[in-house]
């Protein structure tokens, strides 16, 4: 028995389908896509009706909420629907029909395959942007553990492979299929096979058509009319590597806007980040 999970598309529909390709040799009996279906990438109402259909298993991503949301004008987001910085999301919302968003905003939050005692959710179970890296201390996996039961904890968000054991429980992060933050530019995912009575996980990366993915973030319009955040998102996707987060996390520590003249000044600041890639 073989399940497969894969997230974090986020719009890049060449990197979806070189997994499903994969998928195809790999031959799963499970599928999970574990959320971050939309916002970042260039092509997300047709990642959505790609995968919408097909007999797999779904579970939210924070982005997956982030676009429902945006669309509804939910308090929450007051304050950022007037600010330019996010005027990729807000192009990305408006792509999206109302079946759409409806779709999304009926996925679970986690998948549970009881027999397996396996517990998949986007971030943690306790929530969404929670991811499992190196970065998460013992005691909050020591939480989560004793909340919410398992012998295996599957979880995504970060961008990077990632596997882990905390007292008899294995813990892995499946990678991103459309903007890994790793420094490969493959789409990768996770393989958990059933052996003797235990998961064996095999991480896979597969090669797809990296140009075809950023001459749609020009030919969407999306460069054009998602501003400053689109070309950051660009920029990731084209180097595999995390950039808007330590900017915004960056411009914040020195009390700047998040404008382009901040942005050129981060990535003078930070040369082993950003500054790989060009817009062509």
């Amino acid at each position: 028995m073989r399940i497969a999970v894969f997230s974090d598309i986020h719009g890049n529909l060449a990197a979806l389908e070189a997994v499903l390709a994969d998928l195809e040799d790999v031959r799963p009996d499970i599928v999970v896509v574990n959320g971050d279906l939309v916002n970042r990438g260039p092509q997300n109402r047709e990642v959505l009706e790609r995968l919408w259909e097909m007999p797999y298993r779904f579970t939210l991503g924070n982005h997956d909420d982030l676009v429902v949301k945006w669309r509804s004008q939910h308090e929450s987001l007051r304050e950022l629907f007037d600010d330019p910085f996010f005027r990729a999301t807000g192009w990305s919302a408006a792509r999206l029909d109302k079946s759409h968003l409806d779709w999304l905003a009926a996925l679970p939050h986690e998948v549970y395959l009881e027999e397996l005692a396996l517990r998949i959710t986007h971030g943690s179970p306790r929530h969404y942007r929670e991811g499992y890296d190196e970065r998460l201390s013992e005691a909050a996996l020591e939480q989560i553990i004793g909340a919410y039961p398992a012998r295996y904890l599957v979880g995504s968000h970060t961008h990077r492979p990632y596997a882990r054991q905390h007292n008899g429980v294995m813990v892995w992060n499946t990678g991103a299929v459309g903007a890994p933050f790793n420094g490969d530019v493959r789409a990768q995912y996770l393989v958990l096979e059933v052996g003797d009575e235990t998961l064996v996980a095999h991480f896979r990366q597969v090669e797809y058509d990296l140009g075809a993915t950023l001459k749609a973030f020009r030919d969407s319009g999306m460069l054009e009319e998602g501003g400053l955040s689109a070309e950051i998102f660009y920029y990731e996707t084209q180097n595999a590597r995390s950039m808007l987060v330590p900017f915004w996390l960056w411009a914040q520590a020195q009390k700047r806007p998040l404008d382009k003249a901040s942005w050129e000044a981060f990535r003078k600041a930070n040369p082993e980040r950003a500054a790989g890639g060009s817009l062509c």
